[in-house]
């Protein structure tokens, strides 16, 4: 009893320390605090003093973190829509300021006024001076990137290294980064600060203003640093996608969760993907948007070792023999739209291109063994790689946009694996006509198809059984149809509809998804016909 009884008075003691504090830091009546801001009942204490402006946060924190600020005066805070009290405290960054706030219903109806949008009012009073200040509250985490400097790259000249001269970016930029993560249900709030390395990503064609990055982050001495970002993996290279492509901006996000849903029931092939989390971004105090944090597909997620070597597909075109050949004899990375992206130092280019010269050879040159062509794959990757992307209606993803992933033995034979990429062109959206209402289009990479032709015993009943059991798991209708609305959802909720279309007129964010859902239903109808006669 002793003992709780001394607990108790430290705590009681704490308690009215703080408040005394806080009433310290505001020398004006209040009639209570929301997220320990003041609530006042009018502002004639500001009268006789200067209003001023700032392209910088004047100092509103969050956690001892300066809060995310556009040059308008707009200051962002994050909070889960789905918790029904507000979290943390916003605070002044020193004593000699102090915050405060008109009395505002919103502030009692936490999710509808993230839905809605609405725009708090704060005043950061400073001496004989104040801030009149705006402050959205996003139903997601926030990203913020202020950059310092930029580095011009020499990319050499296309005969040496055409892809480091193609694919590299010109400049690269160094500055410092903020995440404010709401955490989930499984997480708590986080803030992370960190220094940031960043350039330019190719931006879909469809929506070319919205640039993509590539992200590195950096610790105080300009390291490599590695970190869990949104309750994804621990590294410290990222991918930020502007998703501008797809008016519903849920594509992309489901189609990586149902090839989640693959790569956890196959337990025979190790297929790993990528994820993806939403967030708002804002870069050198201009908001920029919704965007998707995304991680790479690399080495390091597909657990490749030294002697294996991963390839990207970035287009269609199949490349003869002998361009492969020139790319071996002239020491390239690259050999008409293919990629090898790891190993990052190539001792022998002919021994890193041969894994990806022979698949091409046996399943679209039709050549090779035919009887040894079911060693080159792991079966049921491939499957699952067909028909997830047909289930997708991946129009950008069979054979382009794949990882190609070259399992290599001692003695120089392989196995293939593949991941899929960039999916944001599916469930009916494609880059020629915009939506294709045509649920019966086929998007098949070559293997299976060639297999299912020349070894029907091996593919085809393996095949049907696996869709099967998929359909009566996480491929029924019902569960993907959820999927994309509790998408839909979550970013209605976060209230990013009206800021993201405010920012991008020209790429029109619509919550309207019913085409998507009639659609996909009728798709999923066409495909159980299409694999039963596989």
């Amino acid at each position: 009893m002793l003992i709780a009884s001394l607990l108790a008075m430290v705590v009681l003691t704490g308690c009215y320390c703080y408040e005394v504090y806080m009433d310290y830091r505001v020398p004006v009546p209040y009639n209570g605090r929301v997220m320990a801001v003041p609530v006042v009942d009018d502002l004639d204490f500001l009268e006789g003093k200067e209003r001023r402006f700032a392209e910088v946060n004047p100092g509103v924190c969050f956690g001892g973190a300066l809060l995310p600020y556009t040059k308008d005066g707009m200051v962002y805070l994050a909070q889960d829509f789905s918790v029904e009290e507000w979290v943390g405290e916003i605070t002044a960054d020193t004593r000699e300021k102090f915050l405060c706030t008109l009395y505002d219903p919103a502030w009692e109806d936490k999710s509808g006024s993230i839905r809605d949008n609405h725009i708090f009012k704060l005043w950061l009073v400073d001496g004989e001076s104040y801030y009149e200040l705006s402050m959205t509250v996003c139903g997601m985490p926030v990203m913020t990137i202020n950059t310092e400097r930029e580095e011009q790259q020499d990319l050499g000249d296309y005969d040496t290294d055409p892809d480091r001269f193609i694919y590299d970016p010109s400049v690269i930029y160094y500055g410092q980064m903020q995440l404010f993560d709401p955490g989930t249900e499984t997480r708590q709030y986080e803030i992370m600060e960190s220094g940031v390395r960043y350039y330019q990503r190719g931006a879909s064609a469809l929506s070319p203003e919205k640039q993509g990055y590539s992200i590195g982050i950096l610790d105080a001495k300009g390291e490599n640093f590695n970190a869990s970002l949104l309750g994804m993996r621990s590294d410290n290279s990222w991918k930020l996608k502007g998703l501008g492509a797809d008016s519903s901006r849920i594509r992309e996000k489901t189609a990586y969760q149902i090839w989640e849903q693959f790569e956890l029931s196959n337990t025979e092939v190790y297929e790993p993907g990528p994820r993806m989390e939403y967030l708002e971004l804002i870069m050198d105090h201009e908001y920029v948007g919704l965007y998707g944090l995304i991680e790479p597909v690399d080495a390091k997620k597909l657990e490749l070792d030294k002697n294996d070597v991963l390839y990207k597909m970035t287009n269609w075109f199949v490349p003869k023999d002998e361009e492969i050949q020139a790319s071996i004899d002239k020491k390239w990375r690259i050999a008409t739209y293919i990629r090898i992206r790891y190993p990052d130092v190539i001792a022998d280019y002919e021994k890193a291109w041969y894994p990806m010269r022979d698949y091409l050879s046996v399943f679209y040159g039709g050549n090779g063994d035919v009887g040894s062509a079911g060693n080159k794959i792991y079966l049921s990757n491939a499957v699952d790689m067909l028909l997830f992307n047909m289930t997708v209606s991946g129009c950008d993803n069979y054979y382009k946009n794949m990882y190609f992933a070259a399992d290599v033995a001692e003695d120089g034979t392989y196995v293939m694996r593949q991941i899929p990429w960039d999916l944001d062109l599916t469930f009916g959206e494609t880059y020629t006509v915009g939506f294709n209402e045509d649920w019966t289009v086929i998007y098949e990479e070559g293997a299976i198809p060639f297999l299912r032709d020349t070894n029907p015993e091996l593919v085809r009943p393996f095949l049907q059984d696996r869709w099967s059991g998929y359909r009566e798991s996480f491929l029924s209708t019902e569960n993907i149809l959820k999927k994309l609305c509790d998408n839909r959802d979550y970013l209605i909720a976060s209230g990013v509809n009206e800021r993201e279309n405010a920012r991008w007129p020209q790429y029109q964010m619509s919550a309207d998804i019913e085409k998507i859902l009639d659609y996909q239903e009728r798709r999923m109808e066409w495909l159980d016909e299409y694999f039963g006669a596989f």
